[in-house]
């Protein structure tokens, strides 16, 4: 839904710092700002960029992300464990005291979270919490669930202008695309899998033989399935090679100092097409070229893939589950829209 009414800047106060606060702490809430740091550093002139990530000190963008942000992007690294998720943070005189920013932008929707990080110096304050009543200035407007068209629709109010991100290239850095060359025959053809979530409480996978079923298809047609997925699912790995005789687990063949999400989106680049379930590799797979198909078990308007060529079946929606697909209805969804 788009937002309903403008927000009027004061064009005599630039923005060029930014603090972007992201709730969520998994490496896929972390890559979802990827093309969302680009769009900003298209619509305004030489900001700073600090990201604030509820990620248990993980701090994806030193790492693992490293190579994939902007050079302006900075990760915050001085907020208290937890921040804005602890009632005593209210109450922290120390927040008024850090820095000033021209822009916070605070991707989440908690009111006290929300109370919390408006306390955090600034010009401009674009809150989801209460739909926008605890923005500064305060604008009304329809949340979008997706945690990404959200941002952007606000973005879109806040300069009065429309926004395009699905067309945002991420630059993959060449020693990554020089591994991927020499793990990738450009001669033959690959379906690149991704059946693997990190959540073991919530149901997220296939059931196992059934995409073994669905590899099985697509290596019959002369497909090479590469499989993205770790090595520590050992008995996972062995079940597959036992009945794919040509499955792919390129990234173990890498170099140990190049195995990471780049790498994968690399790789992914020179699939003829990928196929994930909602995991974090799917948000990896959705900054590849080739086309995305995504099962999502439920949430799909939340964390849905922002491209062009992506293609989505909701269980939720067709009153299923994702562990009772058959092959036959997963290999069907993605002959339709290959």
């Amino acid at each position: 839904q788009k937002p309903t009414k403008q927000i009027k800047l004061n064009l005599q106060h630039p923005i060029k710092n930014i603090l972007i606060i992201n709730a969520g702490g998994g490496i896929g809430d972390a890559i979802q700002f990827i093309k969302i740091f680009e769009l900003i550093n298209q619509e305004f002139e030489n900001p700073t960029i600090d990201y604030y990530g509820n990620d248990l000190n993980n701090f994806w963008f030193d790492n693992k992300l490293n190579s994939l942000k902007p050079s302006n992007v900075q990760t915050i690294k001085n907020f208290p464990l937890y921040f804005g998720f602890r009632l005593k943070h209210l109450f922290d005189k120390k927040i008024k005291n850090t820095k000033f920013y021209d822009l916070i932008i605070d991707n989440q929707s908690k009111i006290r979270n929300a109370l919390i990080y408006k306390k955090i110096p600034h010009k401009y304050f674009l809150s989801f919490a209460l739909r926008g009543v605890l923005s500064n200035p305060i604008s009304f407007f329809q949340k979008n669930l997706h945690v990404q068209l959200r941002l952007i629709n606000y973005l879109e109010k806040f300069l009065n202008k429309a926004l395009d991100i699905k067309n945002i290239q991420i630059k993959i850095p060449a020693q990554y695309k020089q591994e991927a060359n020499k793990l990738i025959d450009e001669s033959k053809r690959y379906v690149g899998f991704s059946i693997k979530a990190g959540h073991k409480t919530r149901i997220k996978e296939f059931q196992l033989i059934e995409i073994i079923k669905t590899a099985q298809h697509f290596a019959e047609k002369k497909f090479i399935p590469v499989f993205f997925i770790e090595p520590k699912y050992i008995e996972e790995i062995n079940l597959i090679k036992k009945h794919i005789i040509n499955a792919y687990f390129p990234e173990h063949l890498a170099s140990p100092e190049l195995r990471n999400p780049v790498l994968v989106i690399a790789i992914a680049n020179k699939m003829s097409f990928n196929i994930s379930i909602d995991n974090g590799v799917m948000h990896m797979l959705t900054l590849a070229s080739p086309k995305l198909i995504v099962f999502f078990n439920k949430s799909s308007e939340k964390f849905k893939p922002i491209k062009n060529n992506s293609f989505v079946y909701d269980c939720e929606k067709n009153k299923e589950t994702i562990d009772n697909l058959d092959s036959q209805k997963i290999i069907e969804f993605i002959e339709k829209n290959i």
